[in-house]
């Protein structure tokens, strides 16, 4: 709070004190003004002539009082007029135009009751007023602004719920999931999927331009974040639309992808996440591919029971994930190779850049350690299983 400046003359603060007879009637006045110029208030649903009236009346008291050295200079009612513009939807343009309008009507009264456009009193009163004028429109304006923060983050958290009740099981009511589909903008009709990311780092956010770039190819798409994984729902109108977001997300986040099934009934959400789980928990670590749920039908059920697929592996690979570290890798990484590449030798070979008998020695340490040859067809599918649990899983 601030005391007028001691270069306003009594005469002056005299002057000023007389406008406070007529601040009811000046509030009816600029209510007409803010009205007939600004169209944001045309539409009733953003202000009441009450509500519109009471933060005119308050303000002009305020800024006249503090004119006048009646009353300090107090910012409550600009910061009052910030929020309850802010959370009605006035643009914060019109806020700033009834500030300008009211410091234009002071001064009309304030002429009015001098003695002519030479009056002293007014060269004392013109500047202190248009100061009173800013400090309260930047009283508003913050309150505004902070007013928006607060209402975004509130309409962020509302949303962030909405989002996750799509993916709960409402199959003892679901008009609940259509409810909240309509309520995000998003139609109950056409093609759905549902992606799961699992993230390479915890807390990561998704790309910002993540769903306009879906949407360009066709699909919309709501998303749930949590620490370590994000959810989405795609919606679309074709199932082309949705594989051809499916394989944009390779390209914009990192991550384990997995893809649920194509559906066209939106109950089917909670059943679609489970598949997009699991289809997220079967994709190699690193690997920059979609996995679809079904495609890898061995990892899925490797990651479905992962304490027995542990175990298997341990009777399978024990032996070589016992070795230390850097040896136990050369051998997961040769036996690997050898199967990416059908079981050529060479090809493994380049790919790992040594020589070829350098990995036919590591497939023969495997076989030593672990009694199972890769020529022999059970063996093989013995230690391909173990392999895979291996990669899902960890060693």
């Amino acid at each position: 709070m601030t005391a007028p400046p001691p270069t306003v003359s009594a005469p002056s603060l005299g002057l000023a004190a007389t406008v406070l007879d007529s601040v009811a009637a000046m509030a009816d006045e600029l209510v007409i003004r803010i009205v007939d110029t600004d169209r944001s208030y045309a539409d009733a649903g953003l202000l009441t002539a009450a509500e519109l009236r009471g933060a005119c009346l308050a303000n002009l008291t305020a800024i006249i009082s503090a004119l006048a050295g009646t009353q300090p200079t107090r910012l409550q009612d600009a910061r009052a007029v910030g929020r309850l513009k802010a959370e009605r939807g006035v643009p914060i343009a019109a806020l700033l135009h009834a500030y300008r309008l009211g410091g234009r009507l002071t001064w009309e009264e304030l002429t009015a009751r001098s003695t002519g456009p030479g009056d002293p009193r007014l060269h004392d009163l013109a500047t202190r007023l248009w100061e009173l004028i800013d400090t309260f429109s930047d009283a508003a304006v913050e309150s505004y602004r902070e007013t928006e923060v607060m209402l975004a983050h509130v309409d962020a958290q509302a949303q962030s719920r909405l989002i996750r009740t799509l993916f709960d099981d409402h199959s003892d009511n679901p008009a609940r999931t259509l409810s909240a589909l309509r309520t995000l903008g998003l139609s109950e009709y056409g093609t759905f999927a549902v992606v799961s990311i699992e993230t390479a780092d915890p807390g990561a956010a998704l790309p910002a331009g993540l769903i306009g770039a879906l949407k360009d190819l066709g699909a919309r798409s709501v998303w749930d974040s949590q620490i370590d994984s994000h959810t989405g729902l795609l919606t679309a109108a074709n199932p082309v639309a949705i594989e051809r977001a499916a394989a944009a997300l390779v390209e914009l986040v990192d991550g384990r992808i997995g893809l649920s099934t194509a559906f066209t009934s939106p109950t089917a959400i909670p059943g679609a996440l489970t598949e997009a789980r699991l289809a997220a928990r079967s994709a190699r670590p690193g690997a920059r591919t979609v996995v679809r749920f079904g495609s890898v039908p061995v990892a899925h059920l490797l990651v479905t029971v992962p304490e027995a697929s542990r175990r298997a592996t341990a009777q399978i690979l024990g032996p070589v994930l016992r070795l230390p570290a850097p040896e136990r890798d050369d051998l997961i990484t040769a036996l690997d190779a050898w199967y990416r590449y059908r079981g050529s030798t060479a090809a493994a070979a380049d790919a790992l850049h040594c020589h070829r008998n350098t990995v036919r020695y590591r497939l023969r340490k495997i076989r030593d350690l672990t009694g199972r040859d890769t020529a022999d067809p059970v063996h093989s599918a013995e230690l391909h299983l173990a392999l895979q649990a291996v990669t899902l899983l960890g060693p």
